[in-house]
Formats: C-alpha cells, structure tokens, sequence
C-alpha cells in the first residue's frame, strides 16, 4: 500500500501580516477611492499654484498667509463668474432641458409603432399588456413621461452640480493643507526609504511635478480659451444659450478623447432650433475647432513634460475612466506622462541600454 505524503506550507508571520496589509489597502480603497481621488486632485493645484505662492514669498508675502489667500481668490472666481452668470446659465439650462425634452418627443414621434412594440417587449419582458392601450391615455402617458424625463434630467444636473461644488470644496481646503505642509508631509513619507534610494525619489518627485505643472497649466489654458473662442462663435451663429454651451465646452475640455463629442451634442441640439445650415456650421466649428486645438494649440501650451502619443492618451483615459471614474480619467495623463522619468531612473538597470535609447528617440520624434 503506497505511503501517503503530506506536505504542509508553512506561513510565517511576516508573509501573513503583509497579505493584511495588502488586503486592508484594497478594502480601503474601495470604500476611499473618490475622496483618494480627490486629494490626488488636491495634490495637483497645490502643485501648479506652488510656483505662485513661492514668487508671493519672495516679495513679503509669507507662505502662510499667501497659501489661503491664493486659493481664496480662485474659489472667489470661480464663485463671482456664478454669481454674475448665473441667472442667465439657469434660463440657457432650461432653454436645453426644454430642447432634449422636444428632441426625445420628436424621435417617439417618429419612431415605427413596430419598433415601439419591440422596446416595450423587451423592457418589460411581458407580451401584449400594453400593446393596445387607449388613444388618449397613451397620449397621457407618454406626455407625463416626457415631462418626467425632462425634470428628471434637471434634477440629476442639480444633484451632479451640488456634488461636485463640494468635492470642489474639499479640493480647495486640502490643497490650502498641502501647499502650507506638504513639503514637510514630502519628506517624512521619504524618510521610510533607504537612504541609498532617496536620491532617485527626489529626481522621480521633482519630474512628477513638472509633469503635474505642464498638465495643469496647459489644461486650464486650453480650457479658458475654448469657452472663449466657443462663445464667440456660437454667439455669432445666434445659436441659443451661448454661455452656457461656451461653459460645457471649457468643463468637458478636460476630458479627452470623448469632451468633444459630450459637449458637441447639446450645441448642435440647439443650433437646430435656428435652422440644419447653422447646425453643420456648429459641428464644423466643434471638430475644426477640436483638431486646432490637438495638432497645435496643446503641443504649444503643454510643453515637452506633456509629450503624449495619441494611443497613450487613449490607454491612459481608458484605464483612468475604468479605475476612478472622470476624476481617475482626468489624473491619469500626468500620471502617464511621468512613466519616461521612471523609467530612466528606475527601470533603465533591469532594461536593454538599446531599449531605453529607442525609447528616448521615439518620444522626442515626431507623431507622424
């Protein structure tokens, strides 16, 4: 009769307190993940207004009196330009409310009964109960349902705005915090490395932050200037709410890839208001407009730190979308971006010398 073995793995103490630890950070991060993301975001103002807060100090204006007083006067404008506008952006909010609302009730309109047949099966995956209803009670429910529709966006658009001003907020306190500590935060976390690698944590540190400075900069510089140049031009085609478009197009130009097509779609629905001609005026501005911006605006404002492939873009986006929502897609660029420091400093002992030249050549070549 064969001998049976018996084989035990031993875990020592160490190796256990390590997958704890691994796994405390992924239930923390679940559960912390949007106010995580919102200190990274906290982590980059207080980077970019870093510089203005030194050339403050060096004119008398201590740190800690600068600090607040700088990221005051942002909130204070950022507040100002809602309190002078707001009237006018809640009457053009309600002008695009109003036009979705219409927009969805002429494609009811003219959608196939049969079709129609078909969405409601599959909706509520019983046949024929509400196949036949009265005339005037369909037409009752299905304007009940449009208004619904309608109030139902105005309220998702409030709840979103509220939710946003306060992690505006928190953003705004924490970055007070970081720009008055975070030098001393900095170097108690390196303390914990080796000495013999803090020179390299230094290096890595300080192209992080040229990279966070080249993304902030020229993300708020193409910002202004496309609520600029859009206001203009679609208050010259006497395109409806202009401002309030001019202001959507500034927000999602933060996001790439897909900001174009989410601020392209409420433009063109109120530009058919006027007439067909000024709506494929409105979506030539759009991509003309989007392709300026991407092919010689950006290189310009961004500088080499934010020398970025449009596949890497792309990858970046997709991977912060997926990790943390807009806010990981919108901090996933410069995160990106300081992937050539790293390798240079980190990874350049365990890679091929010829690997990192062609690296190093391809980035500084051009895209086509």
């Amino acid at each position: 009769m064969a001998e049976v073995v018996r084989s035990r793995v031993d875990v020592s103490a160490a190796t256990f307190f390590r997958l704890l630890a691994v796994v405390t950070l992924v239930w923390i991060w679940l559960r912390l993940w949007q106010w995580v993301l919102i200190f990274v975001i906290a982590a980059f103002l207080a980077v970019a207004l870093d510089p203005l807060v030194r050339w403050l100090d060096r004119r008398g204006l201590r740190r800690r009196f600068g600090s607040p007083l700088l990221v005051l006067l942002l909130a204070a404008l950022v507040v100002g330009f809602l309190y002078f506008s707001g009237a006018t952006l809640k009457q053009q909010a309600g002008v695009l409310g109003d036009r979705i609302t219409e927009t969805r009730q002429q494609i009811g309109d003219r959608t196939p009964d049969i079709l129609k047949r078909l969405l409601s099966l599959g909706a509520s995956g019983e046949g024929g109960s509400d196949t036949q209803p009265g005339a005037g009670q369909g037409n009752n429910r299905q304007g009940g349902s449009q208004q619904d529709g309608g109030s139902g966006i105005v309220m998702g658009f409030a709840r979103a705005l509220i939710s946003g001003l306060l992690s505006i907020a928190v953003a705004l306190v924490l970055t007070i915090y970081l720009l008055l500590d975070g030098r001393r935060t900095y170097e108690w976390f390196v303390a914990f490395a080796p000495p013999a690698r803090r020179s390299r944590i230094h290096a890595t540190a300080e192209e992080a932050r040229t990279a966070m400075i080249g993304y902030m900069r020229g993300n708020i510089a193409t910002s202004i200037l496309a609520v600029i140049v859009t206001f203009t031009v679609l208050a010259a085609l006497k395109v409806p709410a202009p401002l309030l478009l001019a202001v959507v197009a500034g927000i999602l130009n933060f996001i790439p890839v897909i900001g174009i097509v989410l601020s392209l779609v409420p433009a063109v629905l109120l530009a058919l208001t006027v007439s067909p001609t000024v709506a494929l005026a409105v979506v030539a501005f759009y991509l003309g407009y989007n392709a300026l911006e991407n092919y010689y605006i950006q290189p310009r404002v961004y500088g080499h730190e934010m020398q970025l492939s449009g596949l890497a873009v792309i990858a970046a986006f997709a991977a912060g979308a997926e990790l943390g929502g807009v806010l990981g897609a919108l901090i996933a660029l410069p995160l990106a971006a300081m992937y050539p420091p790293i390798e240079n400093l980190w990874l350049k002992g365990s890679l091929d010398p010829a690997a990192v030249d062609d690296h190093r050549r391809i980035e500084q070549s051009e895209e086509h």
